[in-house]
């Protein structure tokens, strides 16, 4: 895109449609490293001579970085070009996971996965905050695309890992070529121009008052949003090693049902896409908990049937597709929506990415695989309730001009 004086929100929506696609790509990046860990367990712990148990620290250490990452954006994206802390935080990234083939022991890894943490707090806190800032009152479709990228992300990284497997005989080889996809990117960053933010969020202490003047509404959001992130983390993250264990076919078809869940993502989020043209928020949000409480339900019931597993997880995936992105379109409609303000939204989401999925390897090692189902299931169902609840909280209904 060409430089120009209009302000990026002010711009015919061609125009927009086309900047959005750079945020597109940092979020598909995103999608794939935060899917990287699940399906190179098994390589990673074989690299640093850890247990199942130990290396699952991977995703707590991952999570905790992500907090860092998500709290600092907040306060950068108020003060700094938004591109810009985009691009350093994929060049970051970059350098970081090029690094993971040849680290020999857990400690570095847990440092490098830590500071990769930190990076996708950014990117996703970024990516979510200026595409509202740049779409606006029209962002609802173009935020179900944004996560559509990040599924698509989180689908092909399973299937690049089982091909460097197959090809190099280490999955962790995969990283290099991550590692290569992110600079093109934060080039194309810095190249193009970054979205304004609204008048009422300009500020950081605008920001940082909408905060505390919606302060149970945002709690009880946060909390949904640690249920549910959490929730899919877990059963993204240890559905290969369930799969494994129940011994369907081996490690590859273990990988294909891996990408099978993150697959039906994708497939859900292209439906969420006009279908969010066609329902509300609170609609889709009802529709997409109660379907995914229901398809888990396929995988407990019957767990001894291999169709039951593929099918459970497929629909699994799409049921929770749009949850995230139409968690954020239902408090757009409701709130102002500031970095600091989705960075609370991030926050319980990660504090969810990092809690859950470590409790799913503890229970996972000492009580069996089964316990995935159950403790992913009670976590939607929790998100269920909380959003029941948080619908009645009362807030003053605004829209961004």
């Amino acid at each position: 895109m060409t430089a120009t004086t209009t302000a990026p929100s002010q711009l015919p929506i061609a125009d927009k449609r086309r900047l959005a696609f750079v945020f597109y790509a940092a979020v598909l990046l995103e999608g794939i490293m935060l899917a990287s860990i699940g399906p190179t367990l098994d390589a990673l712990s074989d690299k640093s001579g850890s247990t199942t148990g130990q290396i699952s620290i991977l995703v707590t250490v991952n999570s905790i970085g992500y907090i860092t990452g998500s709290l600092l954006a907040g306060r950068l994206y108020a003060r700094l070009r938004g591109n810009a802390v985009l691009a350093v935080a994929l060049v970051w990234m970059a350098v970081l996971t090029a690094t993971i083939p040849a680290l020999g022991s857990l400690g570095l890894m847990i440092g490098a996965f830590t500071l990769i943490g930190l990076s996708i707090g950014l990117i996703d806190v970024g990516g979510n905050t200026l595409l509202v800032w740049l779409f606006r009152r029209d962002v609802h479709p173009y935020m179900n695309a944004l996560h559509l990228c990040f599924g698509i992300g989180a689908f092909l990284c399973p299937l690049i890992v089982d091909r460097f497997a197959v090809a190099a005989g280490d999955a962790t080889d995969a990283f290099f070529f991550f590692a290569a996809l992110m600079i093109p990117v934060a080039i194309w960053l810095t190249r193009v121009p970054s979205p304004d933010s609204p008048p009422e969020t300009s500020s950081p202490a605008a920001g940082s008052g909408l905060v505390r003047r919606y302060a149970v509404f945002l709690g009880l959001m946060g909390v949904l949003f640690f249920m549910h992130v959490g929730g899919e983390l877990a059963f993204g993250g240890w559905i290969f090693s369930y799969a494994d264990e129940l011994d369907i076919g081996g490690s590859t078809t273990a990988r294909v049902l891996n990408s099978a869940f993150w697959g039906g993502l994708v497939v859900g989020r292209l439906i969420a896409i006009p279908l969010s043209r066609r329902m509300s928020p609170r609609a889709m949000l009802q529709l997409d908990l109660v379907s995914a409480i229901g398809f888990l339900a396929v995988i407990g019931l019957l767990p001894d049937w291999p169709p039951a597993l593929w099918i459970g997880t497929i629909g699994f995936g799409m049921a929770l597709a749009s949850v995230f992105a139409t968690c954020i379109n239902y408090a757009e409609q409701r709130i102002p929506l500031p970095s600091q303000v989705m960075a609370v939204f991030m926050v319980g989401g990660s504090i969810g990415s990092m809690t859950l999925p470590w409790v799913a390897g503890q229970l996972f090692d000492r009580r069996g695989p089964e316990t995935l189902i159950w403790l992913v299931g009670g976590a939607i169902v929790v998100a269920l309730a909380l959003f029941i609840t948080v619908d009645r909280t009362r807030t003053a209904k605004v829209r961004s001009a």
